[in-house]
């Protein structure tokens, strides 16, 4: 039996980092001094003798779940074993007296020095989806949503997706984004513009594009540096996000013209949005708060 999608996001191995410690001062310790773990993980290996430990972390960034690990040489007095949690800040042993402390990083490949410190200080503070108030997770593979509450699932619904596959990377491709994002808008009723037909009467608004997206942009050249770094404020404060780039906008959830099944239409409906079934995004409208947290995976 294939395993749960949205439990394996949800609810990894062993606790996802909820930051990374910064890196610079560790690397001049002294012999004798604290060396301490960079986030959250789970020790991986011990060397002999307790002279180096590889912890294993994971952590969400933008709607992935990653994994990296951290390596500690030149220590004495490791007495963690495999297997073992720790935490940001835990102390894994000290410098050794006739030994260099020496720290890397593997996240997909070794990281440089200059890497290294761009990775700690880019990822001091991360998202820990489970402990958000209000949680949507949306798989694309599975045409499914779930909404949770302080990480319990309390609803279950179908979904269909736009009319192209694969994620969202212009405007007007016509596909669904995958990404984190939060939700800035709720309409109920009357929706405007050319398209009000098709909303079954309730629009639920997400501040897409995000960094990750605006990241695209600028290696695309069509998004430059300040209004990537205008789309990271917004995002992170739970704004909506900047509008007129080719990256498009106007992405949410919503209901449909009629009825639909996923038999007849592939799930394969709209212009880039959500849809829902229109008696299901009437009962899921009151329990989706403004600032949820959405994750289209």
């Amino acid at each position: 039996m294939a395993p749960d999608a949205f439990e394996a996001y949800l609810r990894p191995p062993h606790p996802p980092a909820d930051g990374f410690a910064p890196v610079p001062g560790s690397l001049a310790a002294r012999p004798g001094s604290e060396v301490l773990a960079l986030a959250h993980g789970r020790v991986a290996e011990v060397g002999e003798g307790g002279r180096s430990v590889v912890l294993e972390h994971l952590y969400y960034e933008n709607h992935a779940l990653l994994r990296a690990r951290s390596e500690y040489s030149g220590l004495d007095g490791v007495e963690l074993r495999p297997e073992a949690l720790v935490t940001r800040g835990q102390v894994l042993g000290r410098v050794g007296k006739t030994a260099r402390l020496v720290v890397t990083v593997h996240a997909g490949r070794r990281l440089s020095a200059a890497e290294l410190r761009r990775f700690t200080s880019t990822r001091e503070r991360l998202p820990l989806p489970a402990e958000e108030a209000s949680l949507l997770l949306i798989s694309h593979e599975d045409f499914q949503l779930r909404l949770y509450a302080k990480g319990r699932e309390v609803v279950r619904k179908e979904v269909g997706f736009g009319q192209a596959a694969g994620a969202k990377e212009v405007r007007g491709d016509n596909r669904t984004p995958k990404g984190m994002y939060f939700v800035t808008q709720k309409v109920r009723g009357d929706i405007p513009g050319p398209y009000s037909a098709f909303y079954g009467g309730h629009w639920i608004r997400v501040n897409y594009p995000n960094p990750w997206d605006a990241d695209r942009g600028v290696a695309s050249g069509f998004v430059d540096a300040k209004t990537r770094e205008r789309i990271a404020r917004d995002w992170a404060a739970r704004r909506n996000t900047e509008a007129s780039t080719r990256l498009g906008s106007g992405i949410g959830l919503h209901g449909w013209a009629g009825e639909w099944t996923l038999a007849e239409s592939g799930g394969r409906l709209s212009w880039g949005c959500v849809v829902m079934h229109t008696p299901d995004i009437a009962s899921l409208f009151d329990q989706v708060p403004e600032g949820t947290m959405v994750v289209l995976f």
